[in-house]
């Protein structure tokens, strides 16, 4: 019998060996054996890939519409889910946001942490931040600026007031006060009196000084303490006071009112006790009336005026001092 090695050559078995070239009979096998082999091969894959469809579950059959529909419905949901995802990845990162800058805000760092104050130079700067709470530090972004301003006004000296948040430490605090225009009775003051504006709002104590160039009130209720307005019964005289005309403002020493009328007291050297007199009336017509006094003074001397009566401004009647 005769065997073929793997390198080709033929072996002694004990059997004569057959008559013809081995290097042909070798080649031609080789040729016709690995072919066999292949499409065995491949049959063994299509037998296994059988079995296991034979031993796979059973699927019930789906009706084609039915399946063309769920492909629809896939298809049609996918980018709405990708939207989705994406609007609820940008939320998050908003939310995260917003957190970190209520954070940054409320800390220490962004606390008020200098106050400028312009224009208060009959308040001071240090009344002014104490009215505005400033003082206390608060964060930033919790500064009430109405509040604020509101506090501010009402000092008495303090006309109207802007606040201005400057980031990220500072507020400026900028002030317009109130100018003085009569001396009045007040509670804080009853030897010199107090300033008021035109308004009626006191002030403050009234220098010494302020009595020499504003027209002080007599004859009208005592008014209260700084801040508060003239009681309404000294309206009329302060009305009277604050629409002097420069021509006879530097000639009144005073404003009475009584009885429901107004007179004007003028500066007369030595005259002290009996100066001279306007009487103006009702507080009415008051230009007109005003007006009519400041001509006939323009005309003659204070010196021998008595009196003035200009309660019918278009007929002024003068009495003058009888030596």
């Amino acid at each position: 019998m005769i065997g073929r090695s793997r390198r080709g050559r033929v072996e002694r078995t004990g059997a004569q060996p057959r008559r013809g070239p081995p290097a042909t009979s070798w080649l031609f096998d080789a040729a016709t054996e690995e072919p066999d082999l292949i499409e065995a091969d491949k049959r063994a894959r299509r037998a296994r890939a059988e079995r296991r469809r034979a031993q796979a579950p059973s699927r019930p059959m789906m009706d084609p519409r039915i399946a063309a529909r769920r492909a629809l419905v896939e298809a049609d949901s996918a980018p709405v889910d990708r939207g989705r995802r994406r609007w609820t990845v940008f939320a998050v990162v908003v939310v995260l946001l917003v957190c970190g800058a209520a954070l940054a805000a409320l800390s220490p760092f962004a606390s008020v942490q200098d106050v400028e104050v312009a224009g208060a130079e009959r308040t001071g700067p240090e009344a002014v931040v104490a009215a505005s709470g400033l003082d206390s530090q608060p964060p930033m972004i919790r500064v009430d600026l109405d509040q604020v301003r509101s506090r501010v006004e009402d000092l008495p000296w303090v006309l109207r007031a802007t606040v201005e948040r400057r980031w990220p430490q500072t507020v400026v605090l900028t002030v317009e006060e109130r100018q003085p225009a009569v001396v009045g009775p007040c509670q804080a003051s009853a030897v010199t009196g107090c300033l008021l504006d035109r308004s009626g709002r006191v002030l403050g104590p009234a220098d010494p000084r302020a009595t020499v160039t504003l027209p002080r009130l007599a004859g009208v209720p005592e008014a209260g303490v700084p801040g508060s307005m003239l009681p309404e019964a000294g309206r009329g005289p302060l009305t009277v006071a604050v629409n002097l005309p420069s021509a006879l403002r530097q000639l009144v020493l005073g404003v009475k009112g009584g009885g429901g009328e107004v007179s004007l007291e003028l500066r007369a050297p030595g005259r002290d006790l009996t100066p001279p007199v306007v009487r103006l009336g009702a507080p009415d017509r008051i230009q007109e009336k005003l007006t009519a006094a400041a001509t006939v003074l323009a005309r003659t001397s204070v010196d021998p005026v008595a009196v003035l009566d200009v309660r019918v401004p278009e007929s002024p009647a003068l009495t003058r001092v009888r030596r």
